[in-house]
């Protein structure tokens, strides 16, 4: 895992402390994040187009796919937790923002909140990183990534009905204040500084081999297709006669379970075993939902949901492991460069999935294609990393 790093504070084991300041900015993320579908709807609503609606989420992985080097850079210069209290604060104003429900405003919020979660989710798992070694940093860096998940499915759970119930405005305030309230916590931590600069080359070094590409591409189908599903769950199921608060429910509860049954898959049949039958299993069960939208079947539609939680949340722990031990020495270039990848393929999906239903007047299409490419990902994991 994270190696090679200076430190700049005395601390050998897990920061406790410093997992909860930095863990809650980041809940408050995951809330955002996962809530943005009641917005999309909200959008819908309104007349915005599906395609425009979804759009959001595209400027919001964009805004991340940019600042991820720029953020890692500057880790470099000035210490770590000033980076990833200036990624909460930038962030907290998006959000802030996004409780306008019009398109103009939508897109500053997403894109704000792309460019201020990449810099705190980058500031954020360095800053541990530096405190700890070994196993530690493992557990570390996952209870981060377990509270980012955890404030996502909250968000996607109770969005629709929290939206509906207080309007859109008081949610995103409330988003907003659990990131500046991290932010205010992360900027007290002690101090920790980085390691030295790298040419900027580098970020793209490691993902020139196809099985450095297949690496990134698995994190596009794990974290890239979870900012679609949080984009379009909550839209879809609208137009469905199904619990919608119970499906959404169960995807939330599957995808933070299936961060934790990933890391217990991979002591138990390994990483690359554990990534590869995921992957499999992800493709099969979207192409799956894609047909149960095509025939209306309901049943196949909230079980396939549901299902997709496990799909997206098992691999992700596995995926960053395998990359940090077969990728760049320089962990920080590994981390910029696995979301410079996933977010780059992952861009063009929540407008994707938003203009073919406007074509279509289906989601069958969408999900079909994500179902597809997730396949394509696992041919070349196979042909790469799983030979």
């Amino acid at each position: 895992m994270l190696r090679h790093w200076s430190l700049g504070v005395e601390s050998r084991t897990v920061p406790w402390k410093a997992i909860g300041e930095i863990g809650l900015g980041l809940f408050g993320l995951g809330l955002a994040v996962g809530g943005y579908g009641a917005y999309v709807s909200a959008l819908i609503v309104r007349g915005v187009s599906p395609g425009a609606a979804g759009f959001g989420m595209s400027l919001f992985l964009l805004g991340q796919l940019l600042v991820v080097v720029p953020a890692d850079r500057l880790t470099r210069t000035v210490p770590v937790e000033r980076v990833a209290t200036l990624g909460f604060v930038v962030a907290g104003i998006g959000i802030a923002i996004g409780g306008v429900v019009t398109l103009e405003t939508t897109y500053v919020s997403r894109l704000l909140l792309g460019l201020g979660q990449g810099a705190a989710f980058v500031g954020g798992m360095k800053y541990v990183g530096l405190r700890t070694t070994g196993a530690d940093t493992a557990t570390a860096q996952g209870m981060l990534g377990a509270l980012f998940t955890l404030g996502l499915a909250c968000g996607l759970a109770v969005g629709s009905v929290a939206v509906s119930t207080l309007g859109p405005t008081v949610p995103a305030v409330l988003a907003a204040i659990v990131v500046l309230s991290g932010s205010a916590l992360t900027s007290r931590l002690p101090a920790v500084s980085a390691n030295a600069k790298t040419a900027l080359r580098a970020y793209l070094d490691p993902f020139t081999s196809a099985s450095g590409l297949a690496l990134g591409l698995g994190n596009m189908a794990t974290f890239g297709f979870l900012m679609v599903a949080s984009t379009w769950y909550t839209e879809l199921l609208a137009g469905v006669a199904l619990p919608a608060i119970a499906v959404l429910v169960g995807f939330a509860l599957t995808t933070v379970l299936g961060r934790g049954l990933g890391g217990w898959l991979s002591r138990s049949v390994g990483e690359q075993a554990t990534v590869a039958g995921t992957l499999l299993g992800l493709a099969l069960v979207l192409v799956g939902v894609a047909v149960a939208i095509a025939t209306d079947s309901r049943a196949g539609i909230g079980i396939g949901l549901v299902l997709t939680g496990f799909g997206f949340g098992i691999p992700f722990g596995p995926l960053f492991s395998l990359a940090f031990s077969e990728l760049a020495d320089d962990p920080g270039v590994t981390l910029s460069g696995m979301l410079l990848v996933g977010n780059g393929g992952a861009l063009a999906y929540p407008w994707l999935v938003g203009r073919l239903l406007a074509a279509t007047e289906s989601y069958a299409a969408g999900f079909g294609a994500m179902g597809l490419t997730v396949a394509a990902v696992w041919v070349l994991w196979g042909l790469t990393i799983g030979r």
